[in-house]
């Protein structure tokens, strides 16, 4: 298949670290929409979120998983809206742009993901604990 219809970023590098960015994007605005902050509500306290951590934080647990770069691009992708993001018009006076929505399924994937980050900090009791065990593991 022609790599430039494939990756229109340049290099599988560039189109991985595009659909992250516009993934985490996705997701914050999507938090900000609901919640008029970037936060994750969890049953268990709030879970502030940037786009640096967000990008670190799915990429890093996939990664982890055994996923290639290849194939978390295509997951990325997957769980975006990007038919409704090409034919997006926000605004008939001045249209600068918007990022790309999720997917109901893809917006399900995400939250999933914090939930379970809220439940698994929680069984530490609480985020200074699960720091204290991860330092203790590095310095084992």
């Amino acid at each position: 298949m022609n790599k430039q219809f494939r990756y229109p970023a340049g290099s599988l590098e560039e189109a991985h670290q595009q659909a992250l960015t516009w993934l985490s994007d996705a997701y914050l605005f999507h938090l900000v929409s609901l919640h008029r902050r970037p936060v994750y509500r969890h049953q268990y306290g709030d879970i502030s979120l940037d786009q640096p951590s967000l990008k670190g934080f799915i990429d890093s647990y996939l990664e982890e998983k055994g996923w290639d770069l290849d194939r978390r691009r295509a997951h990325y992708i997957n769980m975006l809206d990007l038919i409704r993001y090409m034919g997006r018009k926000n605004s008939d006076f001045i249209d600068w742009g918007t990022v790309p929505s999720l997917t109901p399924r893809g917006l399900c994937w995400m939250n999933a993901c914090f939930s379970r980050l809220g439940e698994m900090v929680n069984s530490c009791g609480g985020w200074e604990n699960c720091v204290e065990k991860k330092m203790e593991g590095t310095n084992a």
